[in-house]
């Protein structure tokens, strides 16, 4: 394993560099190019990965894939106004596999759909990108055989009778209705062979399946289903194999999840995430072995700390895993054997998206407090950042970012925040202070360069931001990722202000100068603070819950509240000793009179539009300063089209701004 015990460095040291010179704006943090979805070659000599770049005069996101290697400049290799996303590599690296709506003509004469098609580009003998399959629906995933003999194409399947009968009656009626089922359309598993390039369909599965795997002889996939495809049965996912002539057995039947199945290069033994608590989506995650001979199962990383996000199995049959690790995320070795884990990468980075070859190189994408995501291999030696992305903030005035660690009222946990201050910021100098809370509520903040919340933006205006990882947080103990559950509005509340109160005594904020905002579970706890204290001078609501009972009727996730709440509204009176409603911003309404601005996304269909479309009803008719943004077409987190994020980014540091400083 060459590969072990380096210590990475990022590619720009700012603390090396002149003072920047250019004051970040929303639109800067939308025009930036950054990588994703990393795939690294069979050889180790090359990565492919996708860059996603706003195109503003189109109001629109497009999605290209890109090489880089080591001492070599990154170029783009698909071009157009379709994304090219997914990007694959055959198992003998002569072709570089992507998905793309673009229009094409295959080898034999078949056009593309228009739907999501595969296509690849030779890139040893050069030329344009063949179209390799294309169906009449959308390719959710595919994947090569170990061999290269062989593509597994998962595409949507056929309706179900009630389905079908159901769209019959709309287009016959010309009913433009839509009807809540449960009858939902399956998936479609194809096997292409890669040297004929024609598909044949070999099972019709469920809703639910995804992450499919091949196993090391080429024969059969494992895969994970919840069944339904429902976000609201994650708990129910389980691990199946099929093989190329389509029969399927199940796998798994654990009581909770099992997800990310991955085969050890030996086939013998199956490798999956599972939980430590069953039945509740936000417990700790980690590595599960079963094999295949005996049927055994077992714990890996039970003993670890901290959750697993991802795994891929090493040559030397060792896995490398993911560790959720507070503000960090570290990639580390797992002797399989003995559970043993070694670090592999420095504590200080944030990694995400780690890719293995069969030589056992690794690909990565990594950033820091003061650098963007950049590409990483290894590859005769230690790993490489292969990419320069940071070099777009190189010339930047950007904030001061920390992490403290402030003790909670109740002595139980020590809270970490990441905290951002103007550069230019005197010793001694108090503030103002946006106190910003992330969603979830098992997500977390971490020690990157943030760009979702505005804060280098509001640092260059002579405004701080703190954003504390309040239990409930993903990254720590299974005690602390559980301590807001039947509490969300509780402790969660009292370490933000913990928080906050600290940075007041320490100089650092104005105490008549604070903001508070949030998104999501975030926009929840901003909703619940200004309902319980009148200490912000201002706030920002984005797709919040207001309501309980309102947010189960028109979420998505109506398991949500059960979760959280620990019982549907109707097994108990709905009274002050019911959290449905004694934790209930809407319930305290009346307390809020901090000047709000409610940013909201009308297609969101997890924090629905009606919470703060009561909020805002609510505050207007309490004659309070409020404002109610609406982004038509927006999903949850307002990212839809790159032009309303943009003008969400300025309308939020416009109102801070205009009430703090």
């Amino acid at each position: 394993m060459r590969y072990l015990f380096f210590i990475l460095l990022f590619p720009v040291c700012f603390s090396a560099l002149p003072a920047q010179q250019k004051t970040l704006t929303a639109a800067d943090i939308a025009l930036w190019r950054l990588p994703s979805a990393p795939a690294l070659a069979p050889d180790g000599g090359r990565v492919a990965f996708v860059i996603r770049a706003a195109d503003t005069s189109s109001n629109s996101w497009r999605s290209h894939v890109w090489l880089a290697a080591a001492g070599v400049p990154m170029r783009q290799v698909t071009f157009g106004k379709e994304s090219c996303t997914a990007p694959a590599w055959s198992p003998d690296g002569s072709m570089l596999s992507f998905l793309s709506t673009r229009k094409a003509q295959g080898r034999d004469g078949d056009l593309a759909t228009g739907n999501r098609s595969l296509f690849a580009l030779p890139l040893d003998g050069g030329g344009d990108a063949q179209l390799l399959a294309s169906f009449d629906s959308d390719i959710e995933e595919y994947v090569w055989s170990p061999d290269g003999q062989y593509i597994a194409i998962l595409t949507g399947g056929a309706l179900p009778p009630v389905a079908q009968a159901e769209a019959l009656r709309r287009e016959s009626r010309k009913l433009n209705i839509t009807v809540a089922s449960d009858s939902k359309p399956g998936l479609a598993l194809w096997i292409m062979e890669s040297a004929r390039r024609k598909p044949r369909k070999v099972a019709e599965l469920d809703a639910g399946v995804s992450a499919l795997r091949w196993l090391p002889d080429s024969k059969s996939l494992v895969y994970q289903t919840n069944y339904t495809g429902e976000y609201n049965d994650e708990q129910k996912y389980d691990i199946w194999q099929v093989e190329i002539n389509g029969r399927t057995r199940q796998v798994t039947a654990m009581a909770g999840p099992e997800t990310q199945p991955s085969v050890s290069p030996d086939g013998r033994v199956l490798a999956f995430i599972t939980q430590t608590v069953p039945d509740i989506e936000f417990a700790k995650t980690e590595i599960s072995l079963l094999d295949f001979a005996s049927g055994a199962t077992r714990r890996l990383t039970g003993e670890a700390v901290h959750a697993v996000e991802s795994f891929a199995w090493l040559s030397n049959g060792s896995i490398l895993a993911l560790f959720n690790e507070g503000t960090s995320a570290v990639l580390r070795e797992v002797d399989v054997k003995t559970g043993t884990l070694r670090a592999v990468t420095d504590p200080g980075m944030v990694v995400s998206a780690p890719q293995v070859n069969t030589r056992g190189d690794i690909a990565f994408l990594a950033d820091g407090p003061q650098s963007l995501l950049e590409v990483y291999m290894t590859h005769k030696g230690g790993p490489t950042a292969v990419t320069r992305f940071s070099d777009q903030i190189r010339d930047m005035r950007i904030g001061k970012q920390e992490v403290i660690r402030v003790r909670s009222r109740d002595g139980l946990f020590d809270i970490e925040a990441v905290l951002i201050t103007p550069a230019d910021r005197k010793p001694g100098a108090a503030v103002p202070l946006v106190l910003a809370y992330h969603g979830g509520p098992y997500g977390d903040f971490d020690h990157r360069f943030h760009q979702y919340y505005p804060a280098h933006i509001l640092a260059a205006q002579g405004i701080a931001t703190v954003m504390p990882n309040v239990r409930g947080s993903s990254g720590y103990s299974d005690v602390f990722g559980q301590a807001n559950r039947y509490d969300l509005g509780g402790g969660d509340y009292h370490d933000a202000m913990d928080v906050v109160d600290w940075l007041i005594g320490k100089g650092i904020a104005d105490s008549t100068r604070l903001a508070v905002m949030g998104g999501s579970y975030g926009g929840y706890l901003t909703n619940w603070t200004i309902s319980q204290t009148q200490r912000f001078k201002a706030a920002v609501s984005m797709f919040g819950i207001f309501s309980w009972l309102t947010d189960w009727s028109n979420s998505w996730q109506p398991d949500f509240e059960l979760m959280f709440l620990g019982h549907h509204y109707w097994e108990k009176p709905l009274d002050m000793n019911s959290l449905w409603i004694s934790r209930a911003p809407q319930t305290h309404v009346r307390n809020i009179t901090t000047p709000t601005l409610i940013l909201q996304g009308d297609k969101d269909q997890y924090t629905n539009i009606s919470n703060s479309r009561e909020m805002y009803q609510a505050l207007k008719t309490l004659g309070r300063k409020v404002e109610f943004v609406t982004y038509h077409g927006a999903g949850h987190g307002l990212r839809t089209f790159p032009n309303q994020w943009i003008d969400a980014m300025e309308r939020t540091v416009d109102w801070v701004a205009s009430h703090v400083k």
